[in-house]
């Protein structure tokens, strides 16, 4: 079970590159209905979220530095102002106004960081609610769904990033590890395929093409 869990994670967390590093979520992003937009308040909460968004970038950098030299006290501090930071941005999304929309991805972004991915999931459920046409939200949504074992959606997010990102070997190999939870081992071979074929020397797509090995050889009563 542990090695399924890391396999898991590293391949769902090819999310990753796609989240803008400078943040700059996507530019879907239209007024609410029977919303007023004043452009000064707007301004500046939209500032302050794309600073919060590339503060957690940095903290979440932090924290992976801290866990590679074993630091889990850093660890845990580090996590604790993600936490505060995904907090904030949850109360930012409150408040009416076009910068909900970039309220809740961070808020989505900082629960993710710290694996909360119910939380995460919710925020990123509300990104798509309003603005469907979100590719990094569809993307995110694709991880989260992954961790919370819930494969049905994760796969269904999957095909939504597809439709934004055809060229990405990630989702495509997020598309195959749901398909194979789900038993659709052959449709999970087609989009392996596809995986290996955008980038034939990503280490992911080997743990992909194994697990898939597995799955067959139990679907065929031959477990090894």
């Amino acid at each position: 079970m542990a090695s399924q869990a890391i396999t898991c994670e590293k391949l769902v967390t090819a999310a990753r590159p796609y989240s803008p590093r400078n943040f700059n979520v996507s530019p879907h992003i239209a007024t609410l209905p029977g919303m007023i937009y004043e452009s000064i308040n707007e301004a500046d909460y939209d500032c302050k979220l794309r600073e919060m968004g590339n503060y957690l970038w940095d903290l979440e950098q932090e924290a992976d530095l801290a866990n590679a030299r074993g630091d889990q006290e850093s660890v845990l501090a580090v996590e604790q102002k993600i936490l505060r930071q995904a907090d904030r941005a949850v109360s930012f999304a409150r408040l009416p106004g076009r910068h909900q929309i970039l309220a809740e991805f961070v808020a989505g972004l900082g629960y993710r960081m710290i694996h909360h991915w119910a939380k995460a999931a919710d925020r990123f459920e509300q990104v798509i609610r309003y603005s469907p046409e979100n590719a990094e939200a569809w993307l995110e949504l694709t991880w989260c769904y992954a961790e919370l074992k819930d494969w049905a959606k994760s796969a269904s997010c999957a095909r939504k990033s597809i439709n934004f990102f055809p060229r990405s070997s990630a989702s495509w190999g997020n598309l195959a590890i749901s398909l194979i939870h789900l038993g659709e081992l052959a449709e999970a071979a087609e989009a392996l395929t596809q995986a290996i074929r955008l980038e034939p020397d990503d280490a992911r797509n080997e743990i992909i093409a194994s697990m898939l090995g597995e799955q067959r050889n139990i679907a065929s009563g031959h477990p090894l």
